[in-house]
């Protein structure tokens, strides 16, 4: 569920302008258990940050509380104006201990901020090329 300041038209207008200015982010590490490619958090970032700064945006996020083995993120996307978006994700966490939490969290951001921002992963060329499908660019309209 998205919350919403109570002003919003100057930050939907300029999140408009963001969204047709990004494509979509690179997968840019490896996960050798499951033999497949990922965005890293940092990757997620640097792909969005200069287009949002260009429209007046940021994003902050934040965790609270531990409930029922989840951990909570908020995701806020804030424009110059004062307007602001916000969305809350739910992750569970495998293991309540700092790695386990700490993992958690990482995935939780890069997950959550892709969603707030409809940034989709952009798909590997090759693998994709080699199930004989093209490749989707990713660019937001």
């Amino acid at each position: 569920m998205i919350e919403t300041s109570p002003t919003i038209a100057k930050l939907f207008e300029a999140f408009h302008h963001a969204q047709g200015e990004m494509d979509g982010v690179g997968k840019d590490a490896k996960n050798p258990h499951f033999r497949s490619k990922y965005a890293t958090l940092e990757n997620v970032m640097n792909t969005a940050r200069p287009v949002l700064n260009a429209q007046g945006l940021s994003w902050t996020q934040a965790p609270g509380p531990i409930v029922d083995g989840r951990l909570t993120i908020t995701t806020r996307v804030m424009h110059v104006s004062g307007g602001w978006m916000q969305s809350t994700f739910h992750m569970p966490v495998a293991k309540l201990d700092p790695q386990g939490v700490g993992s958690a969290t990482t995935y939780a951001c890069r997950y959550a901020l892709m969603a707030i921002l409809g940034l989709p992963p952009v798909e590997d060329d090759d693998g994709e090329q080699a199930l004989g499908r093209s490749r989707c660019r990713g660019r937001m309209a």
